[in-house]
Order: C-alpha cells, then structure tokens, then sequence
C-alpha cells in the first residue's frame, strides 16, 4: 500500500513538472513569436498635402515612397494623401502636430496658421530672387534656415527639409509699369493682414477671397487681377482672364516637410537615415522641376496670348518702398518672430 502510494506520489510530481515545463515552453514560444512578428512589422506613414497629382511635390512624393520602401525592404512604406483629402493647410498641420497624420509637405503660407511666428519668410520682398532664396532657404548655416527649422521644431514638429513654391507674379487686365497705374485696381490677395496692407500701401485697393473664388470674380470683373505665382495661376486657368502678368516675385513662400516626432522615434536609426536621405533627394527634385515649370508656363502663358513682363524700375522701387512699411507696421508683425523681423529691419537698413 505504502509502495502504491508513493508511486501515485510520484506520478503527480512528474506530471506538474511536464506541465510546468510545457506551460513555460509555450510562454518562451509566444515570446519568440511576437518578436518575431515584431521585428517583420511594417510601419506605415501617412504623407499628405494640399497639393495635387499634377504637382511636383506629388510626382516626386512617388519616387520619395518606393526609394524609401525599398531601402528598408518593405519595412516602412509611405501611403500619399494628396488632394486636400486630410483637409486644409492648417488641418493637416494640425493632425502631424497631434499624431493624426504623419507627414507634410505644404508652403509656409499654409504653415504660418499653425507656426504663426514663421510668417515673417512670407514677408513682401524679403526674398525676390533665386539667389536670394538660396542664400537664405538652402544654406543651412543662414540665420534664416536656422529659425525657420527652430520654430518648426519648437511647435512640435520633426524637420525633414524644405524646398519651393513659386514666386508670386502680379496679373491684371492692364499693363503696369508704375504705382500710379496699380491706383486702385481691384487686386484679388491671401485672406492676410500682410498683403492686404502692402497692396493698400501700393496704392491698390485689394481684396481677400479664397483662391476658389478667383475665377468666377475675374470673368465677371469684380476684380481686376490677382497675385498668384504662375505655376498655380495656369493650372486655374488665371491665364484666360488675366492677359498681363509682372514678373513682381515680390513674395516667396518656401515648403517645409516635416514629421510627427512620435512617428519619426517608432523607426530605427536606419529608417530614419533612408527617409531623411529620401526627402533630401525629393527637396532637390521638386526645386528643380518647380523651376523649370515656371518657364514651361510662362511660355504657355504666352502662346495663350497673355503678354508677360519684366517689372520697371519705377514699379519695382514703389513696391518696395511699400514692402518696407509692411515690415515696419507693428500690427502686422506682432504675431511673428520678433528675431526675424529686426534681422530683415537691419539688413535692409531700416532699423
């Protein structure tokens, strides 16, 4: 009996080390398993802008996505949300700021509603040359990269780059070679302080309508021009209302592209080498043939009968006197970096 029992005993001890040891072996294999799984996951981002498919910052966004997938062997794919789908300018800024959205390419026209002390690089004729931009935009020692890429920084942001919009151009149903000639012409503008304040101090009597409106108010001659660059004015078809267009590039809003921090720290330091290199990559491209379709649609622009024009002298200073008490006026520059405005205040002399 004794003998029983202790065969009995030991059985049950056998079996709960049998069942210990499968328990655990099961526990390790989970283990393993999610590793395993953890380490095939793919990361997706989500990369949107206003812009559409007929826009570099789209055709290049499609050489930008496959590049990166195939660099990280499919590990982290970027899905395009282009159009406007995720909302405006400010709603998609908004969603990388809170992690809704992932990445974003948009002009810092759009960005300063969110980023409201950037708003001094849209400044009128703080940059209106090539040169210019590329002094200022594209050397990363400037004063002006530095801050811009601080206060992205600062509102919770991950930089990647920035490359270019367009120059605005100035375009109405007459030829203007001076501010006498722009005396109260009804000038379409952003809906802005800045610019409805420096085409009053032009001496324009400007209006602010969203860029959806434009058309239908040129065709009916509500207003008399308006001061899109041309790579948007001829995909709105500005061009069949508007016959006269200055080359005035008196504003210039560079496009920023940047991250959700929370988005950039879920990859390696290896993703994130690829995709910093990827966007790297598609800034330059999309500067590129940005630059090459103003030439493109300025021709275009021509053959359509619309006669396209160097700004005079005379133009050119009264646009620039006017650009000048845009930056001196308080009111207007309140809201921006005040480090900013006193750099451009000094380096023009105006301080």
């Amino acid at each position: 009996m004794k003998m029983k029992k202790i065969i009995a005993v030991l059985l049950s001890v056998a079996m709960v080390v049998t069942m210990s040891f499968a328990l655990t072996s099961c526990g390790s294999k989970s283990s393993s398993s999610s590793s395993s799984s953890s380490s095939s996951d793919t990361i997706t981002l989500h990369f949107a802008s206003t812009q559409g498919t007929t826009h570099a910052w789209y055709k290049e966004a499609k050489t930008l996505c496959k590049t990166v997938e195939d660099k990280t062997d499919g590990k982290v794919k970027i899905t395009m949300e282009f159009g406007g789908v995720d909302g405006s300018d400010t709603d998609i800024a908004q969603g990388v700021q809170n992690g809704t959205i992932d990445m974003y390419i948009g002009s810092t026209v759009g960005f300063n509603t969110v980023v409201t002390e950037c708003d001094w690089v849209n400044l009128p004729y703080f940059m209106n040359s090539y040169d210019k931009v590329d002094e200022l935009m594209y050397n990363k020692d400037s004063w002006a990269y530095k801050l811009l890429k601080s206060e992205a920084e600062d509102n919770g942001f991950t930089w990647l780059g920035i490359t270019d919009c367009d120059f605005r151009w100035l375009s109405t149903n007459k030829k203007i070679n001076s501010l006498d000639d722009l005396s109260k012409l009804k000038i379409r503008v952003p809906e802005s302080p800045m610019f409805l304040n420096f085409f009053t101090a032009s001496g324009a009597s400007p209006t602010a309508m969203a860029i959806t409106e434009v058309p239908s108010a040129l065709q009916q001659k509500t207003i008399d021009g308006q001061d899109n660059g041309p790579i948007i004015s001829y995909n709105n078809g500005f061009q069949q209302f508007n016959k006269y267009w200055c080359k005035t590039n008196h504003s210039f809003a560079p496009a920023v592209v940047v991250i959700n921090p929370n988005s950039w720290g879920k990859l390696s330091s290896d993703q994130q080498q690829v995709l910093q290199d990827a966007v790297d990559t598609y800034c330059d491209s999309v500067k590129t043939d940005l630059r090459k379709e103003v030439v493109t649609d300025e021709q275009k622009m021509k053959d359509a009968g619309c006669t396209v024009y160097e700004p005079s002298a005379a133009l050119s200073k009264g646009m620039e006197e006017a650009a000048h008490k845009v930056w001196q006026d308080k009111d207007v520059t309140k809201t921006m970096d005040q480090t900013a405005v006193k750099q451009i205040l000094k380096d023009a002399g105006l301080s």
